[in-house]
């Protein structure tokens, strides 16, 4: 296939492209194609991947500028396809990787929780209460209100219902959930 511009073929047109070229376009192409792969591997806000990009069109055009010889579309286009195959190459590498679990994820899926999974400043510590005694003010039909070392607090029984006024234990005590069973004095004089 002859182009009709220089009587070149797509392949005289291929080796002028990368034959010639200048050490400051390489640098930019390399750099920018680099850029983009390290966006692909740990995606983020686009930073690599936004200079890459500018990096490799600053690297075609200062190519371009600098050619004597030899269609500058077809230059062009030729630098821009050897470029996509690279980036493609490393995508593919990149998905494969991943795949067969040879790649951290950490980039991609989030491990962690936004808020810590202990206490917060926002959620009172309860924990002092285990093991403490107190009396229900409510029947705990599983939940109620029950007063504890002179504090009201709302718990949930650990058993269907206690009743009204019946003292009651502190067993458990998950974030802001505090678990009872109902206490008995009898279990307190066999110890």
């Amino acid at each position: 296939m002859l182009l009709a511009s220089n009587g070149l073929t797509f392949w005289q047109e291929i080796g002028i492209a990368f034959s010639d070229i200048g050490i400051i376009p390489a640098i930019l192409l390399i750099l920018g194609t680099i850029f983009i792969i390290v966006e692909i591997f740990q995606p983020g806000f686009g930073f690599f991947g936004i200079c890459g990009i500018i990096l490799v069109l600053a690297g075609m055009a200062v190519r371009l500028f600098m050619s004597k010889r030899g269609s500058l579309i077809v230059q062009f286009f030729v630098m821009l396809i050897c470029v996509a195959v690279v980036v493609c190459v490393a995508l593919l590498i990149m998905l494969r990787s991943l795949k067969k679990g040879k790649l951290s994820r950490t980039g991609l899926v989030q491990k962690t929780l936004a808020v810590s999974e202990g206490i917060t400043g926002g959620t009172e510590d309860f924990s002092q209460l285990l093991g403490k005694v107190g009396v229900s003010t409510s029947v705990l039909r599983p939940s109620g209100n029950a007063v504890i070392d002179g504090k009201l607090y709302s718990v949930v029984s650990q058993s269907a219902l206690i009743e009204k006024g019946k003292d009651i234990e502190v067993i458990a005590v998950e974030g802001v959930k505090i678990t009872v069973k109902e206490y008995s004095l009898a279990k307190e004089a066999t110890v």
